[in-house]
């Protein structure tokens, strides 16, 4: 098991898409919008850059 997927599991995801689906449910966003996103920065910054971008669009939106 690699250390993303185990990061995956501790945020309560089975797989990077699970963890994706709920970043674009939290934020109100579509998930092919989180999923674009997710792809340009790559897996490893999933963490961090990922919820932030995401954060700030929601801000934008609401």
């Amino acid at each position: 098991m690699t250390d993303l997927l185990l990061n995956y599991r501790a945020c309560g995801a089975e797989c990077r898409d699970d963890y994706l689906r709920s970043i674009a449910n939290e934020n109100g966003l579509p998930l092919a919008c989180v999923q674009k996103i997710a792809d340009r920065l790559g897996e490893r910054e999933d963490f961090g850059a990922l919820v932030l971008i995401c954060e700030e669009r929601r801000g934008r939106v609401q």
